[in-house]
């Protein structure tokens, strides 16, 4: 059975600038090392994309109920989820280092691409229209903005780099993000985490030649 509370939910960090990046980040720690996992199961998917508002709380639920009533076919999804994931960290981290992504892990985003196309459609927004997606407890469903923001991502117009936090040689953080300051200058995927840590390192430092 899909666990439906698992006591205090996880709150989950949306720092990377868009979806496909903030889902490579739902892993913490030292990725190549000893990686923070903090999605344990199908509900902590959810969870994440409802905190990401690519669903709704109603959405939410009924993905949940069907879970339950299908927990094979939720294990294939989270697995399913997990595999673009770190697809989507790899291309994305060839990019953050000038390297090409290789064609194994983008035709893994391909495939993504093309389970996801057949659900856009145009919906009514207020009294007008935007792009959004089939009304459906499909337990994929939360991947299909994440694919298709990873490809607007990759060929579309964005000018904006990707960039890997700049505490991974000494932490091993692997957060990515778009930097979009005004001189292109973040190193960091949050000031008040790995920004905060590379600051008290640098003080320690200097305290230290100062001895």
């Amino acid at each position: 059975m899909v666990e439906m509370m698992r006591g205090e939910q996880y709150r989950f960090e949306f720092i990377g600038g868009e979806p496909c990046l903030d889902f490579t980040n739902t892993v913490g720690g030292d990725r190549r090392v000893d990686p923070s996992e903090h999605l344990h199961g199908y509900a902590d998917l959810v969870a994440w994309a409802r905190q990401g508002e690519l669903l709704s709380p109603a959405q939410g639920r009924a993905l949940l109920l069907r879970a339950q009533r299908e927990p094979a076919a939720a294990t294939g999804a989270l697995a399913a989820a997990v595999e673009l994931r770190e697809t989507l960290f790899e291309i994305f981290l060839a990019l953050a280092e000038d390297r090409r992504p290789s064609p194994q892990h983008l035709a893994v985003l391909n495939r993504a691409l093309a389970d996801a196309l057949p659900h856009r459609r145009v919906v009514q927004s207020g009294r007008g229209f935007s792009l959004g997606w089939d009304d459906t407890d499909d337990l994929r469903r939360m991947l299909w903005p994440v694919a298709l923001s990873a490809v607007e991502l990759l060929a579309g117009d964005h000018a904006a780099p990707v960039k890997l936090c700049g505490m991974r040689e000494t932490t091993g953080c692997s957060w990515l993000f778009v930097d979009e300051s005004r001189n292109g200058s973040r190193r960091w995927c949050s000031m008040k985490d790995c920004g905060n840590r590379a600051k008290a390192r640098r003080h320690y430092r200097k305290v230290k030649r100062l001895d």
